[in-house]
């Protein structure tokens, strides 16, 4: 082995264009439409899958947008409602709490001047696509959200509104007790309250009230007739020291005093006409003839004895005429 046999060595691997050389001429078109095939098949599925996701994100901002209008919708039809328009007619001295009629009227006027776009969605570019179907969801949830927020405030108007009612009624309730004509109106109050039914309670204290009303009138009504028959009583009681003052019949001068004769010392008897009581308007009556008295007999002296003189002097009456007090005057 010392050179006389060497180990053989492998044989050199061929260089690339010795191996193109080798081969067929025939093979190399073929290699070459094999990869233009392989190369469009990949091209074709990237543009499919690119296509796809494209549609699918135009379907997602379309429903988007048809939300969002939808929420606009529902609000602005709120806003018109009985229900929205009643909250913000009530006064403030409805309700028991003025705060919260402030907070809807403040919240309806703030919706009614704001303007809000709903943006349409793009008919191409993926981002963008997504971008505005972002946008339109957050609209609908912001028309959502404004809907609950006016309807929790004009629930809280409505809500003081019957706080007030039932504190109303039940003072009226109360203030009623023994002023009705029948109690079933105010058990029926008491239930309508209990009820928190505003309708129920307008209806129930209307009652109490009419029924306050006629019973007060009743009242009236039979004291009237309880002080005319009263009155009816007294005036046709007999002796009930009522007196009855006519005309003066006399021509202005009261009554007159008692006259008569009256005997005097000497045994004579003097004429005394009637005085009047008072000046009766100025009267004075005209003197009166004095009538002469009737001598008397002559009263015996030791039992016996007849005529002669009694030893009395007559006396008369004189009357001035200018209204003075009268005196006494010898007859002679």
């Amino acid at each position: 082995m010392n050179g006389s046999n060497p180990v053989p060595l492998p044989p050199a691997e061929p260089s690339g264009a010795a191996r193109a050389a080798s081969k067929p001429k025939w093979m190399v078109p073929a290699i070459a439409a094999g990869c233009a095939v392989v190369l469009l098949s990949a091209g074709g599925g990237c543009l499919y899958w690119s296509h796809g996701r494209l549609a699918e994100a135009s379907g997602e901002c379309e429903a988007a947008y048809s939300k969002a209008v939808k929420g606009r919708g529902k609000l602005t039809e709120y806003l018109k409602s009985d229900a929205v328009k009643a909250a913000i007619a009530v006064r403030d001295s409805e309700v028991e709490d003025a705060e919260t009629v402030a907070v809807l009227a403040s919240t309806v006027k703030a919706i009614s001047t704001t303007k809000t776009d709903i943006p349409g969605c793009p008919a191409d570019g993926l981002k963008g696509i997504r971008a505005v179907t972002a946008r339109l969801d957050r609209t609908a949830a912001a028309y959502a959200k404004t809907v609950n927020e006016v309807r929790g405030r004009a629930d809280a108007v409505n809500a003081s509104k019957t706080d007030k009612t039932v504190a109303d009624a039940t003072k009226v309730l109360n203030d009623s007790k023994g002023r009705v004509g029948d109690d079933k109106v105010r058990a029926a109050l008491e239930n309508a309250i209990k009820s928190k039914d505003g309708k129920a309670i307008s209806d129930a204290v209307k009652a109490v009230n009419d029924s306050i009303k006629a019973k007060s009138d009743a009242d009236a009504k039979a004291e009237a007739e309880k002080e005319e028959q009263a009155a009816e009583n007294t005036a046709q009681a007999p002796g009930n020291g009522s007196s009855y003052t006519g005309r003066d019949t006399t021509g202005g001068h009261t009554g007159y005093t008692g006259g008569g004769y009256t005997q005097s010392q000497g045994g004579g008897y003097t004429y005394t006409p009637q005085q009047p009581a008072g000046n009766g308007g100025g009267y004075t009556p005209a003197p009166q003839p004095v009538p002469q008295p009737t001598p008397q007999p002559p009263q015996g002296n030791n039992g016996g004895g007849s005529g002669g003189d009694d030893g009395y002097e007559d006396i008369c009456v004189a009357y001035p005429t200018d209204g003075s007090p009268s005196y006494r005057v010898p007859c002679s």
